[in-house]
């Protein structure tokens, strides 16, 4: 455990200088709870990152969402501290609760404890990014790593209470429940909801119903659809992106889309979900290997999920740990551990320079390492019902979805930054506003106008002379109708919560 610790307390260090990062995010939500402000607003990065510099605090680029509300009650102790102090705590303490909760998870399971030696190797910039950016990965792998523990002592009560944190601090732990259904275990079942429930509860008593209705509506929905900031983020490397690169076109972000089928892509990603937990009934039913079970759920966790990052794959741990245990031959271990360590280590910038479909080869390693996995338990699986699963899902999506009219709107600047909070019309140039760690900035750009008019804005819906115009569910501000025949607007279209871009749209 020695060289992991010294790498923890490293980079604990060096966290002391490096910028806020993501730690920002949870540290002012909690700090607004604490005040007494903390409402759906956080989750509108302007109004957010202008109510952090009301604070004094400078150079910070912050977004609350996809984060639940419980995750601002989770810090508020935190929240008493300046937020260097506290960031240096919290990673002091999370550290802890990380190699507290490995060393345990060796132990359980029997490991030889001199493969942990390789953690500080194959894991290396998970763990680094983790502490320098403030994140909770450390703290998710402790609550999952003991919840499974006591699962497997029968200690439902305790399971329970940390299986409950990890979900409504991160909510795709929730796939875990499908374990217990699958093997009709109810009783865990019902605990886990419960505790769910009360932590929920709990949050809501102390920072109101509505954020969390705001929450569960808007904030989740956008998240499910990989929109957490831009509409392409090929960061992200998920399976999600890669199909949404192939099969969505967009004349500015990806006009290169082999297809042009929104309706094929929301099919292929409904049918790989269905697949992928079909295939879970059968190894939560039919393995005995526990460390199997928890190693799948965990890829099929960071599989479906629509966007990732390199301190996510902390989680890695958990198949990390099931592959070295199998009685696969060393050539097979050797090559999950290569692909492993390709995974956390190479830099995405290495990818990045490489036109598509070869920049997704991060996620291509993600596939051949969850295969490896896979390859321990597939005699559980029944391919064959699992296939047919797949296709009645891709089916029901033809069938059930139909392509209906769009209404196709433009960019008014194509190379507009990632959040524009105003904008203005004078004759001929329109003066937009944008904030960034800098703080608010401006661009003048052309733009033909000889007059200029308000448009209506009820429930997000846009009205013009008694028409509705636009009737998408997406955010809007300031509508503005320039010479009686084109609409402009800020719009959060395809776009995380509040990242408004400005859109223009001819009505007449």
């Amino acid at each position: 455990m020695i060289p992991l610790l010294l790498l923890c307390l490293y980079f604990t260090w060096r966290a002391i200088d490096f910028p806020l990062h993501d730690f920002a995010n949870y540290y002012f939500g909690s700090t607004f709870l604490a005040n007494g402000t903390f409402d759906t607003a956080i989750y509108f990065p302007f109004l957010f990152n202008q109510s952090i510099a009301d604070l004094g605090q400078r150079s910070v680029f912050a977004s609350y969402a996809p984060n639940s509300p419980f995750l601002a009650l989770l810090f508020l102790p935190f929240s008493f501290f300046k937020i260097g102090i506290a960031k240096l705590i919290f990673n002091v303490l999370s550290s802890a609760l990380f190699l507290f909760g490995l060393n345990r998870w060796v132990w359980f399971y029997k490991i030889n404890p001199t493969y942990l030696l390789l953690i500080p190797i194959l894991f290396f910039v998970p763990i680094k990014n983790e502490l320098l950016f403030g994140q909770v990965y450390f703290l998710l792998f402790f609550l999952l790593s003991e919840s499974w523990i006591a699962y497997e002592k029968k200690q439902f009560k305790l399971m329970a209470v940390c299986l409950g944190l990890a979900v409504v601090l991160k909510i795709f732990p929730i796939l875990l429940l499908l374990v217990f259904l699958f093997r009709k275990q109810f009783r865990p079942l019902l605990y886990v909801l419960i505790s769910i429930g009360t932590l929920i509860l709990i949050s809501i008593l102390v920072g109101g119903s509505a954020i969390w209705l705001f929450y569960v509506s808007q904030v989740l929905t956008k998240a499910a659809q990989g929109e957490i900031s831009e509409a392409y983020v090929d960061n992200y490397q998920s399976v999600f992106m890669f199909l949404k690169r192939l099969f969505v076109f967009d004349s500015v972000e990806n006009s290169t889309a082999f297809l042009n089928c929104p309706l094929l892509f929301s099919a292929l990603v409904l049918a790989i979900k269905s697949i992928v937990v079909v295939a879970g009934y059968y190894v939560s039913k039919k393995s005995t290997a526990s460390l199997l079970v928890i190693s799948y759920w965990i890829l099929t966790m960071l599989l479906i999920s629509p966007y990732g990052s390199t301190y996510t794959f902390i989680l890695l741990l958990f198949p990390f740990f099931a592959l070295i245990k199998s009685n696969i031959s060393i050539q097979k271990k050797t090559i999950g551990l290569l692909l492993l360590l390709a995974i956390n280590n190479v830099p995405l910038a290495y990818f990045a320079g490489l036109s598509f479909p070869f920049s997704y080869l991060r996620l291509l390693c993600f596939l051949l390492f969850t295969g490896v996995v896979i390859s321990l338990c597939y005699k559980h699986i029944s391919f064959k019902i699992t296939t047919i699963v797949g296709l009645i899902f891709l089916l029901i999506i033809f069938g059930w979805k139909k392509n209906g009219t769009e209404t196709l709107t433009e960019l008014v600047d194509k190379d507009a930054p990632i959040l524009i909070y105003d904008y203005t019309v004078t004759l001929n140039q329109l003066t937009y506003f944008y904030w960034n760690e800098n703080g608010k900035n401006s661009k003048t750009i052309p733009f033909k106008s000889n007059q200029s008019t308000k448009a209506g804005l009820s429930n997000n819906q846009v009205f013009y002379k008694g028409k509705r115009i636009l009737s998408d569910h997406n955010n809007k501000l300031k509508p503005m109708v320039i010479d009686n025949n084109v609409l402009i607007y800020l719009s959060d279209q395809d776009r995380g919560i509040g990242f408004y871009n400005l859109r223009k749209i001819r009505i007449h």
